[in-house]
């Protein structure tokens, strides 16, 4: 066997029992929580593409995007973007082995979006303690654009938990997110408005403002921070809408 097989399939990561005991997961999220784990080796972070995970586990994108948010909105993941002399690179996911509050904003941010196969970079990187961790990308970067953002994973989020059916791919929706990633934020924030607004308006006459255009418009912040608005506003649900 060669060195660079040797090299691609050693290695072993720790995946902590308090994680697998959890009912509140499905088995999906610890299966990937698991992958994640023995990428990261004796370290807590990993950064394998997007499409060697759904390969090396044998899922599709709507399988492992259902993990990843169940994981982030239990507090066991983080996703942000890897950056190398100052370029944003691949997803870089952080693993908590204790969940943590979910509206934690993370040392470094922008996530980036599920690439197609042929768009992500071959890098395997050696970092962590035992220097047997292999963070593998996939072959053929053809892409010039080194700045992706999760379109369709907020969408879908919010699909989920509205029950509409709103296109990822709706040029006014992927300017808003957009803008609000250049301003700083980040998918997992994307994720914390859904959840507050979901929260204060479902069941109510605001629900049809449960949309792309309102919940990441330029209120974003102030929904972002909905705790403190709450307890400024009471129980009036159209006190943050304009």
């Amino acid at each position: 066997m060669s060195d660079s097989i040797k090299s691609s399939i050693s290695g072993y990561g720790l995946v902590f029992k308090r994680v697998m005991k959890d009912t509140n997961i499905s088995i999906e999220a610890k299966a990937l929580y698991s992958y994640l784990s023995a990428y990261a080796g004796a370290d807590e972070s990993a950064f394998p593409s997007v499409d060697l995970i759904k390969y090396e586990l044998n899922i599709g994108k709507h399988r492992f995007l259902r993990a990843k948010n169940e994981l982030i909105n239990c507090g066991y993941l983080n996703v942000s973007r890897k950056q190398s002399n100052n370029i944003y690179g691949s997803n870089l996911y952080t693993l908590f082995h204790n969940p943590r509050q979910v509206d934690d904003r993370p040392v470094d941010h922008r996530p980036v979006d599920d690439r197609p196969v042929d768009s992500q970079p071959t890098t395997i990187n050696s970092s962590t303690i035992n220097n047997i961790t292999n963070n593998s990308n996939t072959i053929n970067n053809t892409s010039g654009d080194p700045t992706t953002y999760p379109y369709e994973s907020i969408i879908e989020y919010l699909n989920q938990n509205t029950g509409k059916q709103y296109k990822s791919t709706t040029r006014k929706t992927k300017d808003l997110i957009k803008a609000r990633f250049n301003e700083g934020f980040n998918e997992q924030e994307f994720l914390t408005v859904i959840n507050n607004k979901v929260a204060e308006w479902k069941g109510t006459d605001m629900e049809k403002y449960l949309r792309p255009e309102t919940l990441f418009g330029t209120k974003f912040e102030s929904y972002l921070n909905q705790q403190t608005s709450n307890k400024q506003t009471g129980n009036n649900p159209y006190a943050n809408l304009f």
